[in-house]
């Protein structure tokens, strides 16, 4: 019970903090073989997953909870936003890992 509580608290909150803007450095060049586009998603993600635990550092329980949460969020977001079919592959196919 206890953990469902902490869980859904940090659902809660993660799903009602506010959303953040991040620049990333995409090399459009690199997403045109499947290999840069799939080291440009782990890049992508070592970034956000950087940003997203500094989002979250304030936070007293559920911090691994939201910053998951956070990145996959974000990373979701963001392939959508780069709108580049190698890199959407590769994205799609690191769900699956």
């Amino acid at each position: 019970m206890i953990r469902t509580l902490i869980a859904a608290t940090a659902l809660s909150i993660a799903s009602t903090s506010d959303q953040f803007q991040m620049d990333v450095d995409i090399n459009r060049s690199a997403l045109e073989t499947v290999e840069g586009a799939e080291q440009a998603l782990a890049k992508l993600k070592q970034d956000i997953r950087e940003r997203c635990v500094a989002e979250s550092s304030d936070m007293k329980f559920g911090v691994e909870f939201a910053t998951d949460y956070c990145e996959r969020r974000t990373v979701k977001s963001a392939v959508r936003a780069i709108d580049n079919d190698n890199l959407t592959a590769a994205y799609t196919a690191s769900l699956s890992k």
